[in-house]
Formats: C-alpha cells, structure tokens, sequence
C-alpha cells in the first residue's frame, strides 16, 4: 500500500485538500489525486520553530533553558506539554504556570508574541506532606514521579514516618476529601494525615480514642 498526504490538486480541486497517493518522496514530492489521477508535484509546508526561553522550577529548585515551539502555536497557563531543549538533547515534561510577553503576564498567547514561559516539571515533583500526631504536626517533602497517585484514607510513608490521608489540597486551593478521592501528585499542593499506628497498639484503639475516654476523676 503506497503513502498517501492531503494536498491540493490543481487540475480538480485547487482550494481543497483531497487524498493523494505519492509517487515520489522528498524534497520535490511527487503525487497522484485519488479523485482524477492527475500527477504532479507538490511541496508540503513546514511549520517555521522559534526557541523561547523557559525557566522550569522543581520544589525549591529552577533552571533556564530555550525551548523549541511551533511559530502558530497557542499556549496557555495550567497546560501539560512536553518540550525539547534548542539542541535537541532533552526533553521536558512541564505545566505551564505563567506566559510573559513584552507587555504583560497573560492567561494565554501565541508562541511568537511569548518572551518567557514559566513552568514546573511534572515528571517529578515535590510533594509537601503535613502529618498530624498528638500535639504536634511534622512536615515532610517527598520526591516522586508526577504520576504518582495519592488516596485519601489509604496509608503511604514520609520520613520514616507511616500516615493515613485525610485531604489533599490541589493547586488552585480546593481540597479532595472523601474517601477513595484520588490526586496525581503533580496536581497536589500539600497533603494532610494523621499517624498511623500499628494495629495492637493500645489494644487496637488509636492515640485519639484513648486520649477522648480519659477520665479526670
């Protein structure tokens, strides 16, 4: 089955794209209309790339580097792309959070009115972890590939330290919850628990029921 483009054909359609098959592949293409059979050549217009420059954080951490993007293209705050340095030599998985032009910081614009994008890795992430104990709160940071997922209500360890989810504050500020709700961690702004102790411990009552039934007598 040979290769076929959609192209213009100039003998019965000129401004509309139709199926051809091609003859010969290259520089100076040659193909032929699967509606009249005409033959001739055609040249296939490439999208022109422009490098913008682009700083990329991870928790505390950033660094720049210049990017390859199609001229057209349109991009906005909060989306995911993968992108390739100037060189060619690495990618980056990122979402993007801010997109500076010469004028302005805005929600959205074409790559070739964009001065600057500013973005944060998601292939790994810092995760910000606040575990509750009695009296006192301990914070972890955890390092984990963006895909990683987080349930409230099952248990994960931080620090040494085994915890059971609560909630789990999302970027934008909203919070997940119930039972079973389920967060990437390259959405997650913070997530909340509480100690989780080992089954037997204080006959199977938590830290938290045996500091309610005290009795001051």
């Amino acid at each position: 089955m040979s290769e076929e483009i959609e192209t213009t054909c100039p003998a019965c359609s000129p401004q509309e794209f139709v199926w051809h098959d091609i003859l010969k592949d290259g520089q100076n293409m040659l193909v032929r209309c699967q509606v009249c059979g005409d033959v001739h050549p055609t040249e296939i217009e490439t999208e022109k790339t422009i490098a913008v420059r682009l700083v990329i954080s991870r928790g505390d951490e950033s660094f720049k580097t210049n990017a390859l993007f199609e001229e057209t293209q349109v991009i906005t705050t909060n989306e995911e792309l993968v992108v390739e340095d100037q060189n060619g030599e690495d990618v980056y998985p990122i979402q993007i959070t801010s997109i500076e032009t010469s004028t302005k910081r805005e929600e959205y614009a074409k790559i070739a009115d964009v001065e600057t994008i500013w973005a944060r890795a998601i292939d790994e992430v810092d995760v910000k972890i606040s575990v509750q104990s009695i009296g006192n709160t301990n914070p972890h940071t955890k390092r984990v590939s963006g895909e990683e997922i987080y349930e409230v209500g099952l248990e994960y360890e931080a620090g040494g330290e085994r915890f059971r989810i609560t909630r789990i504050k999302i970027r934008g500020g909203k919070f997940r919850f119930k039972r079973g709700d389920k967060v990437e961690a390259k959405y997650i702004k913070r997530i909340f628990g509480r100690v989780a102790y080992k089954k037997g411990w204080g006959g199977g009552r938590t830290a938290w029921s045996m500091k309610r039934n005290v009795r001051n007598w």
